[in-house]
């Protein structure tokens, strides 16, 4: 029976068919694209919505609003009951004249308006970040591979490249930042790094 080539190989293993170290095929000029294992959020690094922290201002504008607007509506009840002759105001109270409680109504309006639409947004944010879950290879960025190959480990990346694997709405190449790592790693290390077996080829056949 033929053999089954991997798909993959380790970086120890390329290093190993190779006569080198590890080392020295990182350090390598013409060093092959390496990957390392990734599961969790992956966004387009220019994606500033979908990535942590992108909804502060829409989070902080929808309590501000939803805080006025029930500021308001307490405000609108009881002006309605002291127009009915229902409800004595208190002294830090003033009647308001029937353009005054327009505004106001047009402003709790305006304020349902914004609630609905931010509380909408916000709920579609969160659905679309769940949508962007990569189980899969990433391709190590040269400044996270330099850092391994000088130290042998390096902090967890926060972001890599895309793969050409024509997977997912993200371009191929693309950079792309990284979120909820599952399960979390603080380090990467050589023994996570991994290497196609077609780039191998390729590597091989112009040599």
């Amino acid at each position: 029976m033929p053999t089954i080539e991997p798909i993959t190989l380790t970086l120890a293993e390329l290093a190993a068919r190779w006569n080198l170290t590890p080392q020295q095929v990182l350090a390598s000029p013409h060093a092959l694209p390496m990957y390392f294992y990734f599961d969790g959020l992956v966004f387009d690094f220019n994606d500033k919505w979908h990535r942590a922290n992108g909804d502060v201002k829409e989070a902080q504008e929808l309590e501000a609003s939803k805080t006025r607007l029930s500021t308001i509506e307490i405000d609108l009840q009881r002006q309605s009951l002291h127009k009915r002759g229902l409800l004595k105001l208190t002294q830090w109270e003033e009647a308001l004249n029937d353009d005054a409680l327009h505004d106001l109504q047009a402003e709790s309006d305006r304020l349902t308006q914004a609630v609905a639409r931010l509380s909408t947004q916000l709920k579609e944010r969160s659905e679309e970040r769940q949508r962007r879950v990569r189980n899969g290879l990433l391709r190590a960025a040269p400044r996270t591979l330099h850092e391994i190959a000088q130290h042998g480990q390096t902090k967890f990346p926060h972001f890599a490249y895309m793969p050409n694997d024509g997977k997912g709405p993200i371009p191929d190449g693309a950079v792309v930042a990284l979120e909820d790592g599952f399960p979390l790693k603080d380090q990467l290390t050589d023994t996570d790094l991994v290497v196609s077996m077609v780039d191998v080829r390729l590597a091989e056949e112009a040599a």
